[in-house]
């Protein structure tokens, strides 16, 4: 199929200023959230796409991936300062990768290298302090709300990485959320993680709920249209388990949503330890690249790089 004929995604939906929003959330930790998050934000880049990582989540997973935690510079900004009304440019950073680890015996700095188009905005611990601080500052909520509003950059698609916890924090990210934007759950094949995305979509409907009941204008439309089954077996590694959740997926999500697999491998767990994403080390025809690519295109990011 051509490129020409296949959906582009609209990436200013309605004629907005501000980018399109998707981000990666599941109730439950330890769902691939961040993995998901990476591997789309480098694909999209590398299919020429403008990228910014936002990183939510106290662990600051997606921000070590990505060489953007402890090799920050002294005092530069973090999500925690652009909250608080910092520039966005201010607390954003490169995506970049390490090619040559540090060696401490001989004092070697580690060797990088920066992923074109792709920044992310650091994450910060003091996130953890957003809810009690927002229970007094009910202005708080609305801080990315306002970021989208008075964004003027020519970014084409902003990837949160929330964390497991519908908390204000999460729901000042999902505020901005309308109808053209998505959150897409990464869900691991087990009943247990079947089971919380149930409570999952119960939850973002309670939350949309609440939100417009009090919203004067514009109405918070969280959708979720994909669901990316993650872990999925594969013939060298079988799972009964999987897949028996897998059948169950497709039969209660199946007719309504696009159900994507991400098969199980091992390369894909090396992101952090290798502080790069599997792009970087994995061989091209590595099951994350293909399987994210497939889920790209399903997205509607057509390849504005083809070969």
């Amino acid at each position: 199929m051509s490129t020409k004929t296949l959906p582009r995604r609209n990436l200013r939906p309605g004629g907005r200023n501000w980018p399109l929003l998707m981000a990666a959330f599941i109730i439950t930790g330890g769902s691939a959230k961040t993995s998901s998050i990476i591997m789309l934000a480098v694909t999209l880049a590398l299919r020429g796409y403008k990228v910014r990582v936002f990183d939510f989540d106290h662990q600051r997973s997606a921000s070590h991936i990505l060489c953007a935690m402890d090799e920050l510079p002294a005092g530069h900004g973090t999500i925690w300062e652009l909250m608080h009304g910092a520039a966005l440019e201010e607390c954003s950073v490169p995506g970049r990768y390490v090619t040559v680890p540090a060696d401490p015996e001989s004092g070697a700095e580690a060797e990088y290298e920066t992923v074109e188009g792709l920044h992310i905005v650091p994450g910060s611990r003091d996130v953890k302090n957003f809810d009690t601080e927002s229970a007094s500052d009910g202005m708080m909520l609305t801080w990315f709300r306002e970021l989208c509003d008075s964004y003027d950059g020519d970014d084409d698609v902003w990837l949160l990485d929330l964390p497991a916890s519908l908390s204000k924090l999460v729901v000042s990210a999902l505020i901005p959320f309308q109808a053209d934007d998505e959150i897409v759950p990464p869900v691991l094949v087990t009943s247990k993680e079947e089971t919380d995305l149930k409570a999952t979509f119960e939850e973002i409907a309670e939350m949309r709920r609440i939100q417009n009941a009090r919203a004067r204008l514009r109405k918070t439309e969280p959708t979720i249209k994909h669901i990316l089954m993650c872990g999925t077996p594969t013939p060298g590694r079988p799972d009964s388990e999987g897949d028996l959740t897998v059948e169950s997926m497709e039969r209660t999500y199946g007719e309504h949503f696009q159900l994507h697999k991400i098969r199980w491998s091992s390369v894909i767990r090396q992101q952090h330890r290798r502080q790069a994403p599997v792009h970087a080390y994995g061989n091209k025809n590595a099951a994350p690249i293909e399987d994210y690519n497939k889920v790209a295109t399903a997205l509607g990011f057509v390849d504005l790089n083809p070969a």
